[in-house]
Parts: structure tokens; sequence; C-alpha cells
């Protein structure tokens, strides 16, 4: 008798933008420049990755929240569209977040120099009905939150039940839950469970502060996340996929009574390396394979989806030193753009530019040596300097920076040449204390070194912890 499989797809952060917002012109470039997301080209990654999706054998389609790039309505309204056209051939199931509703109430277009705010917004209170054919039209069960916004649970095929939860708020300024709506949660996982049902979960809000606190932690999470994160998985929930830090990862959570609950982080669609994570869900497992976006169209021409988005990571440093390199002007500009206070950094200007034209054109040999006039290459094996000795350090830089955002599609094991030079520069930057981080960049670095584990782009995820009541 032939076994029954569940096909799920998971997409997060699609974050479309309407391109009745922008125009071409200075504010436009540096907003775009300074961001790992697409804005004017994000309806042609979106229809990329739907139409592969539509030939799939998918069973349906779920999408994290933060649909649109910031609650635009011009933007709501395009990408509801592109969603009734995927319908078509595919179940499509989705939730809000933060950025469907503009919570930082600071709508943008962009014209030549300048930034407007006469932008039009879908208000969270109107989100449930906008979206109510992706989710609350189908639901065995919703809850509607003070915030207007819903979760709900529908079931997919006949085993799997999918918790579709809105974390916007816990009534204290934080990504959360209030308290009843914490118990309907618990209520529907244990009605699941007696039906018979794999609960699998998503919310767009992180549990797990993957990779390292310092860059995933604080809102990046829910508030209190541990004492979220045991609470749902001691009502028993096992898995839970999660968008929000654009980030490709796995990692794992278990409470105080032995309960554990798998966190699936999944990166934004608009973004290197445009991920869609596929889940199968059998009785030999539940096995997860990412896809991504190959190829897309942009103003009438093909782009290598790959090359496009790599470019883009790499910006988000070179841009700056590039501005460095031009002016002290620019150089704020930029680093404003990445949401930076640029004025803060115009006092360090001409150290600034030092840096900037010597780190570009510096390689692996050629730092070590100065790292060793300075005393502090002692960390470093000559023969890892060796197997890299006319690389040029930014490209190690790029390199840990796609690294960080694909989850680990390149691995550096500790037994390699690379992971002994890159760790034995940071060990040199630890004992120099350039800043009061460097112990926890230290541990950053290793960590997106050493990769996703279970690996998110192909894995068998392992039986988790039994529930323990």
């Amino acid at each position: 008798m032939k076994t029954e499989v569940t096909k799920l797809t998971f997409i997060a952060d699609t974050h479309h933008f309407s391109r009745t917002l922008s125009a071409d012109g200075r504010a436009y470039d540096l907003r775009s420049g300074s961001d790992q997301k697409c804005l004017n080209e994000t309806g042609g990654i979106i229809d990329a990755a739907f139409s592969k999706i539509k030939k799939s054998d998918t069973d349906a389609v779920m999408i994290i929240g933060d649909l649109t790039n910031d609650g635009e309505k011009a933007s709501h309204e395009e990408f509801r569209e592109k969603l009734y056209d995927l319908q078509k051939y595919k179940p499509v199931y989705v939730i809000t977040a933060t950025h469907d509703w503009c919570c930082d109430e600071n709508p943008r277009k962009y014209s030549g120099n300048a930034v407007y705010h006469d932008v039009s917004t879908v208000r969270h209170e109107e989100l449930r009905d906008f979206y109510y054919d992706f989710g609350s039209k189908q639901a065995a069960s919703e809850y509607i939150t003070h915030l207007g916004t819903c979760s709900y649970t529908v079931d997919i095929g006949e085993k799997v039940r999918l918790l579709a939860l809105n974390d916007d708020q816990n009534g204290k300024g934080r990504a959360g839950f209030k308290e009843d709506h914490f118990k309907w949660i618990e209520g529907q996982i244990k009605k699941a469970k007696d039906d018979g049902k794999i609960v699998i979960g998503m919310e767009h809000h992180l549990l797990v502060a993957h990779v390292h606190p310092l860059v995933t932690g604080g809102s990046t999470c829910v508030g209190d996340r541990e004492y979220v994160a045991s609470r749902l998985a001691d009502a028993g929930l096992r898995y839970m996929f999660v968008g929000h830090s654009h980030i490709q990862r796995i990692d794992t959570f278990t409470s105080d009574k032995g309960n554990t609950i798998t966190e699936i982080n999944v990166g934004s669609l608009c973004g290197y390396p445009a991920p869609s994570v596929n889940v199968e869900i059998g009785e030999n497992g539940r096995t997860i394979k990412t896809d991504f976006v190959v190829i897309f169209d942009f103003d009438g021409k093909r782009y290598n989806a790959r090359v496009y988005l790599r470019n883009k990571i790499y910006a988000l440093v070179d841009r700056v030193l590039d501005g460095a390199e031009i002016s002290k002007y620019e150089f704020c500009d930029r680093l404003t753009a990445l949401q930076l206070n640029g004025e803060q950094f115009a006092a360090l200007y001409p150290l600034a530019r030092l840096f900037a034209k010597y780190i570009k054109n510096e390689t692996a040999l050629g730092l070590y040596k100065k790292l060793k006039i300075l005393g502090l290459a002692d960390s470093i094996r000559y023969s890892d300097v060796l197997d890299f000795k006319d690389k040029p350090v930014m490209e190690f830089v790029h390199e840990i920076l796609l690294s960080f955002f694909d989850g680990g599609i390149v691995r550096h094991g500790e037994e390699t040449s690379y992971y002994g030079l890159v760790m034995g520069v940071c060990d040199a930057l630890v004992k120099l204390r350039a800043c009061s981080l460097t112990l926890e960049i230290r541990q950053l670095v290793h960590n997106i070194l050493l990769g996703s584990n279970p690996d998110i782009n192909d894995c068998n995820l392992e039986t988790v912890s039994p529930f323990r009541e």
C-alpha cells in the first residue's frame, strides 16, 4: 500500500514593492543599495518563484509574513493579485506581519533626491479581511487578535494541520501572544493531537536566536522568547517555521521539561538566496529540501538570480567602502541608508578612508604579514595562510556574508585551512581588543562557517525528544 506523503512549500518575507512608489534617483538608489533584499525587482522574483511552484507537486504554499515592503496599499493590491493567480494551481495560506501594516507609521516612496511619506497603507485591522481568501476562509478555527489580525488552523491533506500564528503583539510592546491567544493556541495543539494530526506551526518572529544573539536577538525574536518557546514545546508543538531574519537556519530549543521544538528559519524570497523550503511529511520522517529562484525577469531583461542577489549582499559592505573613497558626504549618507547614524561616524572618516583603500586591495598573505608585525599573528597557522596567500581579504568577507544568509551552502569545517585562517584572524582581533564584542563576533563567525545543523538546504529531521507532560 502506498504511504501518504504531504508536501508543503514555505516562503517568507516576499516584501513586495510596487514600482508606482519609486522613480530613478539618488533617494531610491541609497535605499535599494543598502538592503539585502530587493525593491523594484520583487515582482519579477515573486513571479519566477510562483511559476515554478505552479508546476510542482506541492500540496500547499505557506507564506510567513511581511508580504509587502512596508504595508503600502499599492504593494498589497499587486501582491494579492499574484496570490489569486497562484491559488488557481495550489492552495495558498498566509500570515501577515508588522511590515504589512507599516508599524513604524512611516511609509515611503522615492523620487529624485526626495523621500515622500504620503503613501496609502493597509491598516492592521484591515488585513484579515484583505487576505480572507488565503487562510481565514478555509480555517477550521480562528483567533482574532487585539490588533484585528488573525491566527487560524487549517487541514492540509488527511494528516497535517497548519497552525498559522500572527505574533505581532504580546500586549507589552513586543512580538508574541497575549494570554487568551496562548490559551487558544494550546487548545488547538491539543485538539490536533486528539484528532491524530501532525501539527506544523508558522509565525513570523523567531523563538530561537539563530546563528548568534548578537545578530538575531532582541526584536528579531518574540518577547520572552524562552518562555514562549517552552510553552509551545510543552503544549506539544514540535515544528515551527519562521521568517523575519532573512536567513536560512534550523535550530532546536528544549524546555526545562525536556520537550524540544525545532525551528526552521526561512530566508527572504526577494533577497539572496531567494529560497523556497519544501517539506515532505510521511511515515519515514520530515524531509526538507530548499529550492531557489534561478532566473527572473526585470525591465525586459533576464537575470541570473544567484549572481544578481549575491552582488546585493556584497554591496552591503562594498558601497560603504566605496563611499569612504569618494567623500565624507557619501560615506555618511551610505551609513545612514544602512539605518546607522552617518553623522556620528563623520569624525572617523579620515581613518575609514585609509582603511577602505587598504582592505580593498589586501590579500590574506599581506594581512598576515601586517598582523605579524603588530605581534598579533600567533594564532594563525602559516600553512593555512599559504593555502590562500593570494586570495583578497574582501573575498573572505563576501563569502562569510553569503554563508550567514544561506545557512552554509558552502561549509568550512574546523579541520579546514579556511576555518583555521579565518578564526585565527578573529583571535587576533580578540587579542587586539578592537571592540568590546570581539568574543561574540568570534563565536558568530564560527557558527557561520559551520553552517546550519541540521542543514536547511537538504536534510531529514531526526525524531525530536518524546513529549513529557
